[in-house]
């Protein structure tokens, strides 16, 4: 990860003197001291490496951050501790900031506990109790890699939330919610996120023999980009729906239509639960629903064991984490042949590079009607499994965040999704954003390339995921 300017650079390094990372001690230390400004953001998942991108290129001190997640994985809980590199009213250079992103439940925890100003929600708690994570870094060189484990959690009410769709469709009763009104909530879109489909490698490798992209004796996938294969988004809507089921020879409705003679392969959908903002955006998408009133497909019903052979099971997963578990590792290390599918983030990388060692998550990414899920083909319309996500507050209330705290966050919520500072993330976070339309002026043709190359000139409606993309810019 880079800073985006310079000079940024060096003002930060000159501030910091002796400053150093924020360890659990320190951390513990810093609070007890009534130094430390503690930020509860909880919600959308898919949007946590975008935070954590952010947070290290822009907010944090070089040599200051130290990443916490609440188990090896980081599936449920994050957090990211540094001392600021630029003051924000009364909070100095090198304030001593700890911000925890709760990814347990997805956007729906960014939405309902904000409209209720819940206080038993469950946040990570960072104190002495945590520990070294094996192979830790501290200070942190990369986001994806922790420094220590805190496996325990404290409750408390968020400041903020985070989802990948606005916060309306979240309190639809498809994605779990309470039909509450949302106008309390201080809430703005702030940047596309872009959505794929991905499969286990076992059923890479078959559509790539299938679709002839790799040699009928192929034993592993060909990672060349040209030889990405596809799916028809008709096939996944009918997979994600319940309609295709392995295991029939009379209907043969399942793998069969898309891998020749797999007729006996279960289905295994790994998807995320409802209240999730990734199966929200795979809700619009494929099912039409909420959005189609009575008239829409209902997602399946989880159930059932990952399996080779059967008809359909349904894992629905907690967090991105989960889903990548199901897909990457349950489904992939199945016994025989297992197939399996899911909606995951595109920032998200199979194959990242953490801490310089390739990454290998046992899933890769597939095209949809022959269109790769790129930002590229997000910004001149061709790909448009994506939505605007969206950062909110309460405006009144207990958890209604005021002074600095609120300053803070309309920095992150005004910045976050700018082409400028999406251009200085890494790689893996990039790919699976995209600057709005709303975030320029003037015409998108006008644009500097590299501003064109990470701002989109098609979107839905603000505030909409209902509508269909089009281009406006």
């Amino acid at each position: 990860m880079k800073f985006r300017s310079s000079l940024i650079a060096l003002a930060a390094l000159a501030a910091i003197g002796s400053a150093h990372a924020l360890t659990p001690t320190e951390v513990a230390a810093e609070r007890a001291a009534g130094n430390l400004k503690e930020i509860k953001i909880t919600g959308a998942s898919a949007l946590r490496l975008a935070l954590g991108g952010f947070i290290q290129a822009d907010l944090a001190q070089p040599g200051t951050l130290d990443v916490f997640f609440n188990d090896a994985t980081g599936a449920n809980h994050r957090a990211y501790s540094f001392r600021l590199n630029t003051a924000i009213g009364s909070w100095a250079v090198g304030t001593p900031i700890l911000i925890t992103k709760r990814d347990q439940g997805g956007s729906g925890e960014g939405v309902g506990p904000l409209i209720t100003a819940q206080a038993t929600q469950l946040h990570m708690k960072v104190d002495g109790a945590c520990s070294v994570a094996a192979g830790g870094v501290s200070p942190a060189t990369d986001i994806q890699k922790p420094g220590f484990l805190c496996s325990a959690t404290v409750q408390g009410m968020a400041d903020a939330g985070l989802s990948d769709v606005e916060p309306a469709l979240l309190e639809a009763g498809i994605n779990n919610g309470g039909a509450r009104s949302t106008t309390n909530l201080d809430s703005e879109g702030f940047v596309q996120n872009i959505f794929g489909v991905a499969v286990n490698k076992k059923l890479y490798l078959a559509l790539q023999k299938a679709q002839g992209l790799v040699d009928a004796s192929a034993t592993v996938v060909d990672e060349d980009a040209a030889k990405q294969p596809s799916l028809p988004v008709p096939f996944v809507r009918g997979a994600l729906t319940g309609q295709l089921l392995g295991n029939d020879p009379l209907t043969k409705k399942g793998w069969n239509l898309v891998v020749p003679g797999a007729f006996d392969k279960k289905i295994n959908v790994c998807r995320r639960a409802a209240g999730s903002g990734t199966q929200a955006a795979s809700n619009v998408y494929f099912a039409n629903n909420p959005c189609g009133g009575n008239d829409v497909y209902i997602p399946s019903v989880a159930g059932g064991t990952i399996a080779a052979v059967g008809s359909l099971a349904v894992n629905a997963g907690s967090s991105t984490g989960a889903v990548e578990t199901c897909l990457g590792t349950t489904a992939q290390n199945a016994a025989g042949d297992a197939y399996a599918l899911g909606v995951i983030g595109r920032e998200n990388n199979p194959r990242a590079v953490v801490n310089g060692v390739q990454q290998d998550k046992g899933y890769r990414f597939v095209k949809l009607n022959g269109v790769a899920p790129e930002r590229a083909n997000v910004i001149n319309g061709s790909y448009e499994f994506v939505v605007e996500s969206t950062m909110q507050w309460a405006k009144t209330g207990a958890n209604a965040p005021a002074g600095e705290k609120l300053d803070l966050l309309k920095l992150l919520r005004g910045n976050m999704g700018k082409a400028a500072v999406l251009a200085g993330l890494d790689v893996d976070f990039q790919a699976g954003l995209a600057a709005s339309p709303s975030t320029i002026v003037g015409a998108w043709a006008d644009l500097p390339p590299a501003v064109q190359a990470f701002t989109s000139h098609s979107s839905r409606k603000a505030a909409a995921s209902c509508t269909p993309v089009r281009m406006t810019k």
